[in-house]
């Protein structure tokens, strides 16, 4: 007899979902060596508010993660699928 095997993709939250994207946004800050305060100079966005971003408070807005793309050399399709396949960090 067979038997029919479904598998259920993850499904985030938006909370879940904003942490993933937050953490490929510091470790690809990290790996290119930039800091949080270099990025928000070159971003244009203020340090509180990537501060708050990056530690998952606030998601990002789609021109913020154009602008962090930009900056470490990513495209918005590059950060949605690293977050995507990103293990979900811990709160």
């Amino acid at each position: 007899m067979f038997r029919l095997v479904t598998t259920v993709p993850r499904m985030d939250t938006p909370e879940a979902l904003a942490r993933r994207v937050a953490h490929v946004v510091k470790t690809a800050a990290e790996e290119a060596g930039i800091s949080q305060r270099k990025l928000a100079e070159v971003t244009g966005i203020p340090l509180v508010t990537l501060g708050r971003r990056l530690n998952g408070g606030k998601s990002f807005e789609i021109r913020e993660l154009a602008a962090i793309g930009e900056a470490l050399d990513l495209s918005l399709t590059d950060i949605a699928l690293m977050a995507e396949r990103a293990p979900s960090p811990t709160a």
